[in-house]
C-alpha cells in the first residue's frame, strides 16, 4: 500500500472538498451557495453520527488530531452541534424490488486483473468505470470522481445534477478504508458496452479516511490498489455485508452467474441446470479440509473480492501458515460432494496463493473467506430469490 500524507493535509483536503462541493452546487443549480444557518438546520441531524465516527477514526490514528478536527469543524460551521453521538448510522434503506422478475439472459464480458480481481466495464451516468465483481458485499459503490474521471469539476456538477439523494450513511471495506456515501436510486448504468442497461441504485462515496497507518489514504487509492474505479457488490443483501443492495437484486434480475473460466458475468433469472446448491449467498455452512485431513464444519464467505481468503488456525496446526503445495478441499456436508479444491502455490505476480491463517474465524459471526479461488476453478451462481449458491465443479 502507498503511504499516507500527514493529518493536517488530510483535514485541509476535507475542507477544500467541502468548498468545491458548495461551488459545484451553486454552478449546477444557478444559485448562490446556502448560508451557514441553512446548512446547520439541514445537516445537523444527518452529520452528527457521521462526524463522530470520522473523529473517532482520526483520533485512533493520532490522538493529537482530535483538536485539529474540532478546530476544522468550527471553521466549517459544523462544530456547534449539541452532541456528537458515537453510534454509526444504519445503511440507507434499499429500494423496493421490482414488482415482477426481469426475464432474459445478459452475458457481460468479465476479465481478471492482477490474478485475483474479476472485473466488468460499466458506464455510470456517462462515466466509464472498471468495477470489481464482489460477491462478498452488496451494492454498486463508486467515488464521486468516477462520474467524470477526466474533469473533477464536471464530476461534481454531474453529482449535483443527480438530484437529492435518498440516503446518506457510512460504510467501509476490510482493506482499511471507511467512507460516507450518498445513495441515488435512478442512475443510468450500462454494463458491458450495451449488454445490459439499467436505471438503478448507486452509492456514491463523498468522503473517506484510512483506518490505520498501513491503510490506503482514501477510497480512491483503495480502488487504485485493486486496479478498479468502483465495486459491484452482487452478494444477496440478506447475508452479504452491504453497504446497500446490488442493483441487479433491487431491479429483480433473479440471480448472477460468476463465470471466470468462461470470461463472463451472466445475469439470468434462474440457475443453469446441474451443479450443487447450498444455502446462503455468499455465506454458507460448509466443510473444509487440508491435505486430505478431517473435514471441519465452518461458515465460509464465498467471496470473489477476497483475494486469497482466510483459513482458521485450527486447520493449520502449529505451522502458523500454509506452505506451497498444500491442498484445500471444501465440501457440502460432512459426507457431501466436493464443491471446490485447489493447491497453494504462487501466482503470476509471485504472490502466495495460500489463504491467510487467522484464529477465531469460521463461525456464523466471523466466517472464513474463500477468496477468489473457487471462482477461478468453476462458475458459481447466486440466487437472490432463494438466498442460495450453486457450484458447478469440474
Amino acid at each position: 500500500m502507498a503511504g499516507h500524507g500527514t493529518k493536517l493535509r488530510r483535514l485541509v483536503g476535507m475542507g477544500a472538498g467541502t468548498g468545491l462541493l458548495l461551488a459545484a452546487a451553486a454552478m449546477a443549480t444557478g444559485s448562490a451557495a446556502p448560508v451557514k444557518a441553512d446548512f446547520d438546520d439541514l445537516l445537523d441531524p444527518i452529520l452528527q453520527p457521521l462526524i463522530s465516527s470520522f473523529t473517532e477514526s482520526i483520533t485512533a490514528l493520532d490522538p493529537a488530531a482530535a483538536t485539529d478536527v474540532s478546530s476544522l469543524l468550527d471553521s466549517l460551521g459544523l462544530g456547534s452541534f449539541d452532541s456528537l453521538t458515537s453510534s454509526a448510522t444504519e445503511p440507507a434503506a434499499a429500494v423496493a424490488a421490482a414488482d415482477s422478475p426481469v426475464t432474459g439472459t445478459y452475458d457481460i464480458p468479465l476479465t481478471v486483473k492482477e490474478d485475483t480481481e474479476p472485473t466488468v466495464q460499466a458506464t455510470i451516468d456517462g462515466g466509464s468505470n472498471t468495477l470489481l465483481v464482489d460477491t462478498g458485499s452488496s451494492g454498486l459503490v463508486i467515488p464521486w470522481q468516477a462520474l467524470d474521471s477526466s474533469n473533477p469539476f464536471q464530476a461534481l456538477e454531474d453529482l449535483f445534477q443527480l438530484g437529492f439523494p435518498t440516503g446518506i450513511s457510512e460504510s467501509g471495506y476490510s482493506g482499511g478504508v471507511e467512507y460516507i456515501y450518498l445513495t441515488y436510486n435512478d442512475v443510468p448504468t450500462d454494463y458491458g458496452d450495451g449488454v445490459l442497461d439499467t436505471t438503478g441504485p448507486v452509492d456514491i462515496e463523498v468522503l473517506s479516511w484510512p483506518t490505520s497507518f498501513s491503510s490506503p489514504l482514501d477510497f480512491q487509492q483503495f480502488l487504485q490498489d485493486d486496479d478498479v474505479t468502483g465495486i459491484l457488490g452482487i452478494g444477496d443483501s440478506s447475508s452479504a455485508a452491504g453497504p446497500t443492495e446490488s442493483p441487479l437484486q433491487t431491479l429483480g434480475y433473479g440471480g448472477v452467474l460468476v463465470d471466470i473460466p468462461g470470461k463472463e458475468l451472466v445475469v439470468e433469472p434462474t440457475a443453469p441446470g446441474g451443479g450443487v446448491t447450498v444455502d446462503g449467498a455468499p455465506i454458507s455452512q460448509l466443510y473444509e479440509s487440508v491435505d486430505g485431513g478431517t473435514r471441519t464444519e465452518l461458515y465460509d464467505d464465498v467471496d470473489s473480492g477476497g483475494v486469497y481468503g482466510t483459513i482458521p488456525s485450527s486447520l493449520v496446526g502449529n505451522a502458523g501458515s500454509l506452505p506451497s503445495g498444500a491442498t484445500i478441499d471444501v465440501y457440502d456436508g460432512a459426507n457431501g460432494p466436493l464443491l471446490y479444491s485447489y493447491t497453494t502455490g504462487t501466482d503470476s505476480l509471485d504472490q502466495s496463493t495460500a489463504p491467510t491463517v487467522e484464529s477465531g474465524i469460521g463461525t456464523s459471526s466471523s466466517p472464513i473467506d474463500s477468496g477468489v479461488e473457487p471462482f477461478l476453478q468453476e462458475p458459481i451462481y447466486l440466487d437472490y430469490g432463494n438466498d442460495t449458491m450453486t457450484f458447478y465443479p469440474k
